[in-house]
């Protein structure tokens, strides 16, 4: 039980963190678009989110002693907690009464760039470590 519960504190701290950020970066979108572009944030939350979580993952795979609490922390605390499927559900419904070609676009769109941010992490990471 204590050990649930001290993941359960990692989790939580991290996602305190994200959480703040994914804040931070709807404000600031919404300071310098407007709230009428309110699916950008997701897009960059989402995207930004991707992109850490290979570089993240990728370091902490490469690490001959798994680091679980870096694990909890980072990738499902801080990372899990700035990404949000559940934004990016309430943008589509919403760009969906807007129109179907925007839904279709912004839907497929941050799916195909949150692949190719996650690869590029990835990548960048694994490139990384050849070179040490």
């Amino acid at each position: 039980m204590k050990k649930v519960l001290q993941d359960i504190l990692w989790v939580a701290a991290g996602g305190a963190i994200g959480a703040s950020m994914r804040h931070g970066t709807n404000q600031t979108v919404f300071e310098l678009m407007g709230e009428e572009y309110f699916f950008v944030a997701t897009s960059i939350e989402n995207i930004l989110g991707s992109f850490l979580i290979g570089i993240f993952y990728t370091i902490l795979s490469k690490r001959s002693v798994k680091y679980r609490n870096a694990n909890l922390f980072l990738l499902t605390g801080i990372i899990g907690s700035y990404t949000t499927y559940s934004g990016f559900m309430i943008d589509s419904l919403l760009l969906y009464s807007e129109s179907i070609p925007l839904l279709l676009t912004y839907f497929l769109g941050q799916l195909f760039a949150g692949i190719v941010a996650l690869i590029a992490g990835i990548y960048l990471m694994k490139k990384y470590y050849s070179r040490s």
